[in-house]
C-alpha cells in the first residue's frame, strides 16, 4: 500500500479547514470570525506540512500537486476572502442598489480570483530559489490574523479594503518573493545571524500578540522594497 495517503489527508485537512472557515466566517460575529482565522492559520500548518511529508516519503505526484492547489484555492483564497467580506466589507454598499452591497461583494471577490490565477500559474512555471508573485498562504494567513490580531481595533474601511486590494494584486504581479527557508540558509550568517535573532527577540518581547503578523507584513513590504530598488536600478539611465 502506498503512503501517498498521509500527504494527501493533509492536504484534504487544509481543504477541510478552509471549507469550516467560511461556516465560520458565515455566523456574522466577531468570535466567529476569529475562529474563522484560527482555522486559516492552522490550514496553513497542514499545507507546509504535506509537500515536505511527500518528499520524506518519496510519493510526491502530480495528483498530489493539482490537489494541493485545489485546497489552497479554497483555504488561501475563498476562505480570506469570504472572511473579509462579512467582517469588513459588507456594508459596502450603493444606494442604487438598495440592499445589494455589490462594492463589498466586488472587493472581497478579487482575493478568490487573484489566488487561483496564482495558483495556476505557480502550477505551469516556477523558480526554486523564489515565488513569482506573494504566496497565495501567506496572503490568505495575514487577511486570517486581521480579526485576531486588532479585535479591539476598529479598522476604517477604506484602509481594510485598500489593503486587502493590495494583497490580492501582489499575488498575482510579478514582484519576486524570497522562499524563507532558501533566503535564511544563504544570506543570514555570522553578524547578519546575531541581528536577526536579537531582532526575533525584541519583537517577542515587546509585540507578542501581533509577532507573526509583523513578520509577515515585514515579509509582504521585502518583495515590494526590493522591487522598487531593481525598478530604480533598471530606469536611473
Amino acid at each position: 500500500m502506498t503512503l501517498a495517503w498521509i500527504p494527501n489527508t493533509l492536504t484534504t485537512g487544509n481543504l477541510l479547514l478552509g471549507f469550516i472557515s467560511v461556516i465560520y466566517s458565515s455566523h456574522g460575529n466577531y468570535q466567529g470570525y476569529i475562529t474563522a482565522g484560527l482555522l486559516i492559520l492552522a490550514a496553513a500548518l497542514l499545507d507546509g506540512l504535506d509537500g515536505p511529508v511527500a518528499r520524506r516519503l518519496n510519493v510526491s505526484s502530480p495528483l498530489g500537486g493539482e490537489l494541493d492547489s485545489l485546497a489552497d484555492c479554497v483555504t488561501f483564497g475563498v476562505a480570506p476572502g469570504y472572511l473579509a467580506y462579512k467582517a469588513y466589507l459588507s456594508e459596502s454598499t450603493i444606494p442604487m442598489f438598495g440592499n445589494i452591497d455589490i462594492v463589498g461583494i466586488f472587493i472581497a471577490s478579487i482575493f478568490p480570483i487573484c489566488a487561483a490565477y496564482r495558483l495556476a500559474r505557480f502550477n505551469i512555471s516556477s523558480d526554486k530559489n523564489s515565488f513569482t508573485g506573494l504566496p497565495s498562504p501567506i496572503a490568505g494567513v495575514i487577511v486570517a490574523l486581521v480579526p485576531i490580531c486588532f479585535i479591539n481595533v476598529v479598522i476604517p474601511k477604506i484602509i481594510f479594503a485598500f489593503s486587502f486590494v493590495i494583497i490580492g494584486l501582489l499575488m498575482v504581479s510579478t514582484v519576486k518573493y524570497s522562499k524563507p527557508k532558501y533566503y535564511l540558509f544563504k544570506n543570514i550568517h555570522g553578524f547578519k545571524l546575531i541581528i536577526f535573532i536579537i531582532a526575533i527577540a525584541l519583537i517577542l518581547i515587546f509585540f507578542r500578540q501581533w509577532t507573526v503578523f509583523i513578520f509577515i507584513s515585514l515579509y509582504i513590504l521585502s518583495g515590494i522594497l526590493s522591487f522598487i530598488i531593481q525598478f530604480i536600478q533598471d530606469h536611473k539611465y
